[in-house]
């Protein structure tokens, strides 16, 4: 236990005040981007969709960096020698897919698009003096159609035309490449979330479910103990998320953000799919690496063992503790006020206290990810992002090549990274 404790220490003191600063850049360009996103929105509604993804990206990108930023003070995990903005970028395209998922699944991504809607309709409104017949084209308003469906194709092939073209484009492009990529991310998850709001909201204006709820209804009225039990596995149910799955897909994040190796295969379905040839082919080895990234954050998860998880998810659940509590005692610090006043400082109350907070929980996941690491029977080991080895995982591969990241054999001795993102190339 003391070593995990030198280690959170030691990325507080190195790197504390720079993981505040960018939070703090993250959250400003993020609010920034809403604005200007609800504003373009207001006078078209596909420009507007066009630039909000951008706002999911910026705090994507805070996280990201702040992850990074701590890499230098964990003695597990190897700095490469090189680091600039192709490696930034390969850290961060492999993070969007898990990133989104876990800010859709959180309320994030519908307070969003809520914020850009509320903004976008009111100056459509406006513009439009009140009338929706002249709205036309404008007011925010997203819904499953063909406009976010050509979206999201489009932002497909373009992901597909960097993939093919990227050893004669130059470097640059690896930004419109992680737009790309954010692009129908945001539009996946929109369009998954409407439909399943839509098939929610349908299941529950039906007579079979309605039905159902009289008879929770009557068994709440009339057994007391069948209620008590429901109510009980609810709150089971809760506390089970609030202290295993949201540390543990935090975990998972980290794992993809600092790039990591282990000693087992992806499914075979996923294999199959990524050893296939041509157009579709190389949609489907996109795909495919961003599972191989996401299963060997999951391998970080269950490779560290009972206890070292368990120290990390207590921890994790005293920050969420600390962090909620801090929270209410500053609030009830400043005292009641008009609702005007919490409209214009409530969002600055709550990012003061995050600020101070989020530092806290990286360092926490950071710590816990390199300790999974350091455990030589996790089978684990860190690589650079993007697929550029680290360190060995088990000796070489049979043909004499080192065979770890996304390489592929292509003769004895030499071995040809397949990576989307970089030219990885590695001789013997």
């Amino acid at each position: 236990m003391p070593p995990l404790l030198r280690t959170f220490g030691r990325i507080l003191a190195r790197h504390g005040v720079l993981l505040v600063t960018w939070y703090l850049a993250g959250e400003a360009l993020h609010e920034l981007l809403v604005q200007i996103a609800g504003f373009v929105g207001g006078h078209t509604t596909l420009g507007g969709l066009l630039l909000l993804p951008l706002a999911v990206a910026a705090r994507l990108v805070s996280y990201v960096a702040m992850y990074l930023t701590v890499r230098p003070s964990l003695p597990h995990i190897l700095t490469p020698q090189r680091q600039g903005p192709r490696e930034f970028g390969a850290a961060i395209l492999p993070a969007i897919l898990p990133f989104f998922a876990f800010y859709a699944a959180w309320g994030m991504l519908t307070a969003d698009q809520i914020e850009f809607f509320n903004i976008a309709s009111v100056i459509a409104l406006n513009d439009s003096g009140f009338d929706l017949t002249q709205m036309r084209d404008r007011g925010g308003l997203v819904s499953v159609g063909v406009l976010p469906v050509a979206v999201l194709v489009i932002a497909l092939v373009a992901r597909f035309v960097f993939s093919r073209f990227r050893e004669s484009l130059p470097s640059w492009t690896l930004i419109l490449a992680a737009y790309a990529e954010v692009l129908w991310t945001f539009m996946l998850f929109t369009l998954v979330g409407q439909w399943w709001a839509g098939v929610v909201d349908w299941t529950a204006s039906r007579t079979g479910a309605q039905w159902l709820e009289g008879i929770g209804d009557w068994f709440a009225a009339n057994l007391v103990l069948v209620a008590g039990v429901w109510e009980a596995g609810t709150w089971a149910f809760g506390i089970l998320i609030a202290a295993v799955i949201v540390p543990a897909a935090w975990l998972l994040v980290a794992g993809v953000i600092y790039g990591t190796a282990f000693d087992g295969a992806v499914p075979r379905m996923l294999r199959t799919a990524a050893d296939s040839r041509g157009t579709t082919a190389i949609l489907a080895r996109t795909l495919t690496r961003r599972f191989e990234d996401l299963w060997a954050g999951v391998a970080v998860v269950w490779r560290g063992g009972p206890v070292l998880f368990g120290a990390y998810a207590l921890a994790y659940c005293l920050w969420a503790l600390a962090e909620r509590t801090g929270t209410r005692g500053l609030l009830q610090v400043i005292g009641g006020h008009e609702s005007e006043f919490w409209k214009a400082f409530l969002p600055l109350i709550l990012v003061a206290v995050a600020a101070v907070a989020e530092p806290l929980r990286v360092a926490i996941v950071a710590t816990a990810y390199d300790s999974v690491i350091g455990r030589p029977e996790a089978g684990l080991e860190s690589r650079a992002p993007g697929g550029h080895a680290v360190s060995r995982l088990h000796g070489e591969a049979e043909d004499g090549a080192i065979l770890v990241g996304h390489v592929e054999p292509e003769r004895t001795g030499r071995v040809v990274g397949d990576d989307e993102d970089r030219e990885d190339v590695v001789r013997r």
